[in-house]
Formats: structure tokens, C-alpha cells, sequence
């Protein structure tokens, strides 16, 4: 979950440092854009202003450098004039776009921003209203180029009348008042677009820049909590390994006395045996040779299974008990020459489990009842169940042998213990049988009575 979060902040943060980014660039664009119009309206309002004055001096005096200065003024506006007439057509020629905006004085590096702003937001309310005060501007000075060409015809025929001339500069004051209007309404309106741009740019700004923020500390706030939990789970697998060495001292020292003991019983019995003569003794030392060597093999086996089964883990798989039990029975038939008869009673056959600890499980119960079978009853037997109750699979094994004391019960499955003069076991072959049991999530549970039986029964859930 929080590496999904931390994931997703980070995205936020890429997309939000992107979206400032483009914010930010398009938004300097639209400015510049925006500067070049207002500038080269500067130049529209020289020019018409320029003209007018020529315009007034020719029609007084009649110079053609006059009017030569009017023309060559009046093309100022005219240029611009040509270049929004061009960009507001269905197919615009960029090359004539151009040719009109230098013409009207505008600097060459400022062209294209006034092309983009001027295609992106023609159809802008905002964007539309200037468009329509240039055109106005425009048309005003069609007009005053019209009445410059209309003076030049009648002075050049020597035929312009005093009250004529009158009229005529009337009308180009009267134009150029207009003129000054729509001009100063076209900067104005620019500039109430610039200054409601750099409002925009400055709230989304500020709300891109509160996520990223508000992104980086709940970021920073995850990478400091994971390092807390980094810490705590140290902490805790310190603990955990410190607990653990200590076991394994314990278990070490358990494990090295109970494998010095048959040794060391061994090297005694050979020293007996070195000054015996007396063939029937010595048959007697080698069978206590063997007894001891079984009682060692028995553990070494018995530690190999523990072992084993802590590393291998649970492996589960469908398996069967009747094989299982098959098994363990063919291993523990003739176990220490004694005639004990082994039964089973197999109800439920197949089940999803770990057959390894199964039959960890089952070979330390039976071989631990033939063990502790009661030679003074006329039959001695082991009884082994499986049945199925309520959502779980139950093994049980049973015998009629020596049975266990009430104050044992509830200490056989700890490791390493003897119960009383017990001097026959290991004390872990119980503890292997809980263990299993355990990573099995199952249960286990003993019923005993002293010289009469002992009931060892298994419960593990099944997952259908």
C-alpha cells in the first residue's frame, strides 16, 4: 500500500512540475504575443499619426515629398492591416502574414508569436473583441488613405477649391480622433488580456505548486515511516536472532550431551569387555553395545527429521493416508524384535497436506508406542485412525501400553523432556510431532491412562 501511494505521489509530482512547465512556457508565449501587438500598435498609431500630418502639410502646400511622406506612413497600418485581413482567411499564406507585419514595423522575432497568438484565440470572446477594434481602426484608415488619394487627383489637376481643401482636413482630423480612440481601446483591451493572464498564471502557479508540495511531504512522510518500520523490523530480527542464538545454545549443549552419553557408555562397556573372559558376559556388554548404538542412531535420525523439518517449510500437496500409514507401519513392524500387532482403520484416504510431516507425525507415535508397549499384557497393539470431522481431517493412534502419568501429560511435547525414569527416549520425538502439527495449523491433544492405554489424536483443517 505504501509503496502503490509513494508510486502515485511521485507521478503527481512529475505531472505537476510538467503541467508548470507547459503553463509557464505557453503562458510567456501568449504574453510576448500579447507585447508585440501592443508594440506594433504603437507603430499603427506613429503611422496614422505620421500620415495625417503629411497628409494636412500636402493639402496646404501641395509638395509631392509630401505626399510621398503620407504614402509611405499610411503603409505602416496598411501593412498590418494586410496581415490580419490574411491570418482571419480560410487559407492563410504565412508568407504574405509576414510581409504585412514588417511592413508595419513590427520586429522580425516577434512574427511568430503574433501568427500563434492570433490563429490560437481569434475565436476568443476576449481575443475577438481587439480583432474587432483593429478592424474598425482598419477601415478608418482605408478611409484616410482613400481621402489622400482622392487630394492628390484634384491638386496634381490644379482643380481643389478653397472650401474643398476646408472639408478635406476636417475629415482627416476628424479620422485621426477616431483613430486615436480605437487605438488607445486596442492597447487597453491587450492589456486588460495580459494582466487577466498573468492572474491566471499566477493562481495556477500557486495551486501546482501547493500539490507539489503537499505531494513531496506525504512523499517524505512515507520515506520516513518506511525508514521507522525499516528500523523496528531490525530491531525486532536482532531480537529475534539474539532469542534464537540462545536456543541454539541450548539446543547444542542438549544435543552434545545426549551424543556423549551412548559414547561414552560405549567406551566403558569396551574397557569391561577388554579384561572379560567369560563369553556369556560379554554377549551380554555387546548387547548393551547395540542398545546404546540403536538409542544413538535413533537420535541422530530423530535430529535429522527436526532439522529438516524446519528448514523445508510446508509443502502442500494432495497425498494419501492410507500410504502414509502404509509406510510408517512397514518401518516400525518388527521395531526392537517385540511382537507388537499394528491395525488401521482408514476412513478418510486422501487429503491436501504435507505428506513429509505427516509422516514425521505418525512414525514418532507408533514407533514411541511399540516402545513403551506393556510386555505384561497377553496382546500388545496400536490402533491407527483417520476419519474426517467437521471441517478438518483427525489421525488418531492409539495403543494398550504403559500409558502416561497425569503430571507428564501436558509437558511430553517440550523438548528434551523425560518423564520420570524415562531413560529410553530422547525427549525431542514429541516435540518434532508438535512442531509438524503446528506448521500444519492443526492441533494435538493426548488422552492416557497409566497401565491401561494412550490416545494421540491429530486434528488438521482442511481448506474445502
Amino acid at each position: 500500500m505504501l509503496k502503490r501511494m509513494s508510486l502515485m505521489l511521485l507521478v503527481i509530482v512529475g505531472l505537476a512540475s510538467a503541467t508548470i512547465i507547459i503553463v509557464n512556457y505557453y503562458s510567456i508565449r501568449v504574453l510576448s504575443g500579447a507585447r508585440a501587438y501592443i508594440n506594433g500598435e504603437s507603430q499603427y498609431s506613429k503611422g496614422q499619426k505620421d500620415a495625417s500630418t503629411h497628409l494636412t502639410n500636402y493639402i496646404y502646400q501641395g509638395n509631392e515629398e509630401d505626399y510621398a511622406a503620407f504614402i509611405k506612413s499610411i503603409n505602416v497600418p496598411r501593412g498590418d492591416c494586410m496581415a490580419r485581413m490574411t491570418l482571419s482567411s480560410g487559407q492563410i499564406d504565412y508568407a504574405v502574414v509576414k510581409k504585412g507585419f514588417l511592413l508595419g514595423g513590427n520586429h522580425p522575432d516577434d512574427i511568430d508569436n503574433m501568427i500563434w497568438l492570433f490563429v490560437r484565440f481569434k475565436d476568443l470572446p476576449m481575443f475577438k473583441n481587439v480583432i474587432g477594434i483593429w478592424v474598425d481602426g482598419d477601415a478608418m484608415v482605408d478611409d484616410l488613405y482613400k481621402l489622400g488619394l482622392n487630394a492628390h487627383q484634384k491638386i496634381a489637376s490644379g482643380s481643389l477649391p478653397a472650401g474643398e481643401r476646408r472639408k478635406l482636413l476636417a475629415s482627416i482630423s476628424k479620422i485621426s480622433e477616431r483613430l486615436t480612440v480605437k487605438e488607445q481601446a486596442f492597447s487597453a483591451s491587450l492589456g486588460i488580456i495580459s494582466r487577466s493572464i498573468n492572474m491566471y498564471v499566477f493562481v495556477a502557479n500557486v495551486l501546482i505548486m501547493l500539490v507539489i508540495v503537499i505531494s513531496s511531504m506525504l512523499f517524505a512522510s512515507i520515506m520516513i515511516r518506511n525508514l521507522a518500520n525499516s528500523k523496528k523490523k531490525i530491531i525486532e530480527q536482532n531480537n529475534s536472532l539474539q532469542a534464537i542464538n540462545a536456543g541454539l545454545d541450548k539446543f547444542v549443549y542438549n544435543v552434545t550431551h545426549d551424543l556423549r552419553s551412548p559414547v561414552a557408555s560405549m567406551v566403558g562397556l569396551i574397557d569391561l569387555i577388554e579384561d572379560e573372559t567369560d563369553t556369556q558376559t560379554i554377549r551380554e556388554y555387546t548387547l548393551m553395545m547395540k542398545e546404546s548404538l540403536e538409542k544413538q542412531d535413533q537420535f541422530i535420525t530423530e535430529m535429522l527429521a527436526f532439522i529438516k523439518s524446519k528448514h523445508t517449510g510446508v509443502a502442500k500437496q494432495e497425498c494419501s493416508l492410507e500410504t502414509i500409514v502404509d509406510n510408517v507401519i512397514a518401518l516400525n513392524r518388527w521395531r526392537n524384535g517385540k511382537g507388537v500387532k499394528i491395525y488401521k482403520e482408514i476412513k478418510l484416504r486422501n487429503i491436501e497436506s504435507d505428506a513429509l510431516k505427516l509422516q514425521v507425525i505418525l512414525n514418532n507415535l507408533v514407533s514411541n508406542s511399540i516402545k513403551y508397549s506393556d510386555a505384561k499384557k497377553p496382546e500388545q497393539w496400536v490402533k491407527v485412525k483417520t476419519y474426517r470431522s467437521g471441517t478438518g481431517a483427525v489421525i488418531e493412534v492409539e495403543d494398550n501400553g504403559l500409558g502416561i502419568l497425569k503430571k507428564d501429560q501436558e509437558r511430553i511435547f517440550d523438548k528434551f523432556y523425560l518423564s520420570g525414569d524415562n531413560k529410553r527416549s530422547s525427549g525431542i520425538g514429541l516435540y518434532l510431532v508438535k512442531d509438524a502439527v503446528t506448521q500444519l495449523h492443526g492441533k494435538i491433544e493426548v488422552q492416557s491412562e497409566p497401565g491401561v492405554s494412550s490416545t494421540f489424536m491429530i486434528s488438521i483443517p482442511l481448506d474445502n
